[in-house]
């Protein structure tokens, strides 16, 4: 089995990272490619670059899919991409990472070390979270969600749909995050924030709409 790691940037560098210790705990991959969308052949850290097209045309029946950029509107269309195209999107969990029997976990879902996932928590497709973020009980975190580094999220939070939290961000207990909303690095959030709004600060408060979707420039 190949994994393809679509985008070689530093997200993807990071994906194949955990990828490699994964294999070293229980070999699930034979190679490791990258997956961009445009030109191949080039290399990045000992890895060779693929055109999305090449490498379903060379490995297809025999390639996993590891999602390694962080925009969530870029992530949202890929996503369609691949499962209209048929393509297996991998879930990656760091071994050291402990995941209760009462979590449950969605397909294409990638959670880094250093992670704490408590109980009852319902964890849907294609969710990213980052090292060293802290999930609380009775958590949601639905469809494509980005959880950043160090961000720590309290009991019984609904994370919305390609939702995206910055670093070290903190929200209180049983807050709703709207779909496609965003929650600016060190803020803490203590209410609930309306789909599609970017929130910053301590408290944090409403900013603007996200009407781009986007969350780097």
């Amino acid at each position: 089995m190949v994994l393809g790691i679509y985008g070689a940037g530093g997200l993807g560098r990071e994906i194949l990272e955990l990828a490699l210790i994964i294999n070293t705990r229980r070999q699930r991959w034979e190679n490791f490619i990258f997956v961009i969308d445009g030109e191949s052949g080039s290399i990045v850290n000992g890895v060779p670059v693929y055109s999305y097209d090449e490498a379903v045309e060379k490995f297809f029946g025999n390639l996993q899919i590891s999602m390694g950029i962080g925009e969530p509107v870029i992530r949202e269309r890929l996503f369609a991409k691949l499962k209209s195209d048929g393509i297996e999107v991998v879930t990656l969990i760091h071994p050291d990472v402990h995941i209760p029997k009462t979590t449950k976990v969605g397909e294409g879902v990638t959670i880094q070390y250093g992670c704490f996932i408590s109980c009852n928590v319902e964890i849907q497709d294609y969710v990213l979270i980052q090292p060293q973020v802290g999930i609380g009980h009775d958590n949601k975190l639905c469809e494509g969600a980005v959880i950043s580094s160090m961000s720590v999220l309290a009991g019984s939070v609904t994370v919305g749909k390609y939702t995206y939290i910055g670093l070290t961000a903190a929200i209180r207990e049983g807050v709703i995050l709207g779909n496609y909303s965003i929650v600016g690095m060190y803020s803490a959030v203590h209410r609930d924030v309306e789909q599609g709004m970017v929130v910053m600060g301590n408290p944090a408060r409403a900013m603007k709409r996200n009407e781009e979707r986007r969350v780097f420039k």
